[in-house]
């Protein structure tokens, strides 16, 4: 799994500093809803789910890619906040969803970018 060094740290923590709060769109089955999120890392997002989507669900934030896709969800901001931290690394995640894609699975990190979110506690974000 991919792990972040003490610069890795340094550099996000920095970085949140500097980072204002953003939106995020989720695409719904009743339509798009845009929420408040943070930008933990350049190029990811971590919002909150509405409590009118999926209410059974325990699972109320997501980690997203900047572009639109859902990567994960978990319990808690703490954890979606965490799973960030480890996948930052692993791409350049301002880039299009797209060529983020292509450069995970062409780097060979699909199951580098899957083990680091179930690890973390992340869930598929349709569950």
């Amino acid at each position: 799994m991919a792990t972040c060094s003490e610069t890795d740290h340094l550099t996000l923590a920095i970085y949140r500093e500097k980072s204002m709060t953003i939106t995020y769109t989720l695409g719904t089955s009743g339509g798009s809803v845009t929420v408040a999120a943070a930008e933990p890392a350049p190029g990811l997002r971590v919002a909150q789910i509405p409590n009118g989507i999926s209410p059974l669900s325990g699972h109320r934030w997501l980690l997203a890619h900047h572009d639109g896709p859902a990567l994960a969800a978990f319990t808690t901001e703490a954890a979606a906040t965490t799973a960030a931290d480890v996948i930052a690394p692993l791409a350049d995640w301002t880039r299009s969803a797209m060529t983020t894609a292509k450069a995970i699975s062409l780097g060979g990190l699909t199951e580098k970018l899957a083990d680091a979110l179930t690890a973390a506690g992340g869930a598929h974000p349709n569950a």
